[in-house]
């Protein structure tokens, strides 16, 4: 259980910004920093359902906890083969992409007023944004998956002793 004042430090970490890429960072770093993005996004939706962070600036911060619950998958591809690390990076480039998008989304059409008014109960906003955002960007990325797997092998190739083995 958190202690009062860790509570206070988490809620003005989340809360106190009005940049949204300022909310993105505080949801990437809260949700590494605790490794759970179900706990992350549970705070982020009592924070919302009491009233302490505007509706309009969580989604920014679910964003950012998108990009922040890679952090399990990082610190599991520790010491696996390059096969798990390119895998780990997918998952990045997917919640980083699909971060990028919603972001600009959010930013230039009524994405975050038309979710707002599906319901009035914060919870259940961030839910549906939180639901929208995985499943949208999955749809939309699905198609270039074969695109991502090369993109990591570029950005993580076989080492020399890996080419060496496939050769022989």
């Amino acid at each position: 259980q958190l202690r009062a004042q860790e509570q206070e430090e988490i809620t003005r970490i989340l809360t106190s910004f009005s940049n949204p890429l300022l909310g993105i960072l505080a949801g990437t770093v809260f949700t590494a920093i605790i490794q759970s993005s179900s706990a992350s996004v549970g705070i982020l939706q009592a924070l919302a359902n009491s009233g302490v962070i505007a509706y309009s600036n969580s989604v920014f911060v679910l964003f950012g906890q998108n990009i922040g619950t890679c952090i399990t998958a990082v610190l599991a591809a520790i010491g696996t083969n390059r096969n798990a690390k390119r895998t780990t990076i997918i998952h990045l480039m997917f919640n980083i992409i699909g971060t990028i998008i919603f972001t600009i989304i959010s930013l230039t059409t009524p994405f975050v007023s038309i979710m707002e008014g599906i319901t009035s109960d914060p919870v259940a906003q961030i839910a549906n944004v939180h639901t929208t955002f995985n499943i949208i960007t999955t749809l939309l990325l699905l198609p270039f998956g074969t695109y991502m797997a090369k993109l990591a092998t570029r950005i993580l190739p076989e080492s020399q002793e890996e080419s060496e083995q496939v050769q022989h």
